[in-house]
């Protein structure tokens, strides 16, 4: 089964806070309780969330309420000068967003506490679901977490995997009958050895990324398949006109279904609805993207369905040139009355690094120039900007990818550039 979610532990995994959680901790023991806990003493501790932590273990149990509070100052205070990202963290997550996988936290940590990393560090807006120690009656090493992460996701367990740090996580992972996967990637992890053998080790961010790639690669050799079974189906059901050969077209249709299902996140429903409105000879689609630029600026607008941005653009209408479509999308969506001057590229979206999908897609890149009207959003869009080639949002890797939008850049710095065909 292909994977569609990624799920990760939190500390030690994706963000090195560990060691500012061993400060605070020790902190307010050794203030209400004059306990100096060393470090794996405080691991031994781990489990239940911050709150609890301090309830269970703190023998000072008038000063519980004043002690949880400073631990939280504590830690808060810390991310400002002694928490950074990493880079390769960083890099992993928007790979596995631009793919089109899930990507879900199962942590032990309060939300309080989560949050006030996940917000610090500017990672909330990659998970799909965050499962804290609040949200379950059993933490890990029990697959609770887990279980309810799936459930929300509406996966099963073989089409995600779970990454840790802990002896605990790697457990968990395994009850839950996922792939489970160790790591060492930070500068401080909880586990050396593990009770329950992980399916891998990785001491390297890239290590992890290197499986993930072969698999997608894997995946879209599927997916290939697929839309040729569908483009076969579809000739065959327009064109024969044997009764038995109208059936045996209509299943090869059904199984190209099947797997377009399996391997991206269209509904089965969604499927079938856009292949039973394909006749005809099967062709690719054709998607226009209109590029405008301003005082060095390209013009980019956020996508209600997705909360990302893209180049003003979508599916070319029958009736339209590819220039009156560029025109026409950039008017709905922006509220610049524009000139389409020039095609820039003709990219075939599989040799690109978009999300699956169940279409075989030409990119048709139109550069267009302001003649008038005024920045305003659109039924599909929720804002209207430009953007510097350096200081570019976060992209819908659906419409395009930054490598496409920096190919536009290109163009810019060089008008006489040749127009690029895939």
């Amino acid at each position: 089964m292909a994977i569609k979610a990624v799920l990760f532990d939190f500390d030690g995994t994706l963000a090195d806070t560990l060691s500012l959680s061993f400060y605070a901790f020790k902190s307010v023991f050794k203030k209400y309780d004059n306990r100096e806990l060393s470090t794996d003493e405080l691991v031994s501790m781990f489990g239940p969330t911050e709150d609890e932590i301090i309830t269970q273990n703190l023998v000072n149990k008038e000063r519980i309420d004043q002690a949880i509070k400073d631990y939280y100052q504590l830690y808060k205070e810390g991310h400002t000068n002694q928490i950074q990202q990493s880079a390769d963290i960083l890099m992993m997550l928007k790979y596995i967003k631009s793919h089109n996988l899930k990507i879900g936290v199962i942590t032990g940590k309060s939300r309080t506490a989560f949050q006030i990393s996940s917000e610090s560090l500017n990672l909330s807006h990659f998970f799909d679901v965050v499962i804290s120690g609040d949200d379950v009656q059993k933490p890990k090493p029990r697959p609770e977490g887990i279980r309810t992460a799936l459930k929300i996701l509406g996966l099963d367990s073989d089409e995600a995997v779970f990454i840790g740090d802990s002896n605990a996580d790697i457990m968990a992972g395994k009850s839950a009958g996922l792939r489970t996967f160790a790591v060492q990637w930070l500068s401080i992890f909880q586990s050396v050895s593990f009770e329950v053998q992980p399916d891998l080790v990785f001491t390297k961010v890239d290590q992890f990324l290197h499986l993930l790639e072969n698999e997608l690669e894997a995946k879209h050799r599927w997916l290939d398949w697929a839309k040729q079974i569908q483009s076969i189906a579809q000739i065959g059901l327009t064109y024969t006109k044997d009764v038995y050969d109208l059936e045996r077209y209509e299943h090869l249709r059904q199984i190209s279904m099947d797997i377009l299902e399996n391997y991206t996140f269209v509904g089965k429903e969604k499927i079938s609805l856009s292949f039973a409105n394909e006749t005809g000879y099967a062709t690719p689609k054709v998607d226009v993207r209109g590029v405008v630029f301003q005082d060095s600026k390209i013009l980019l607008i956020k996508e209600k369905i997705d909360g990302a941005w893209a180049l003003p653009g979508g599916w070319a209408d029958i009736g339209y040139s590819p220039s009156e479509t560029a025109v026409k999308e950039i008017k709905e969506e922006s509220g610049f009355d524009v000139v389409a001057e020039r095609l820039l590229a003709v990219l075939d979206k599989k040799f690109h690094d978009h999300p699956p999908e169940p279409y075989h897609v030409y990119k048709f890149f139109i550069l267009c120039k302001i003649v008038g009207g005024q920045a305003l959003c659109g039924l599909e869009t929720s804002e209207v900007r430009f953007f510097e080639e350096n200081s570019l949002p976060e992209l819908s890797a659906e419409r395009n990818t930054e490598k496409q939008v920096k190919l536009m850049f290109e163009y810019l710095r060089n008008p006489n550039k040749n127009v690029i065909i895939d």
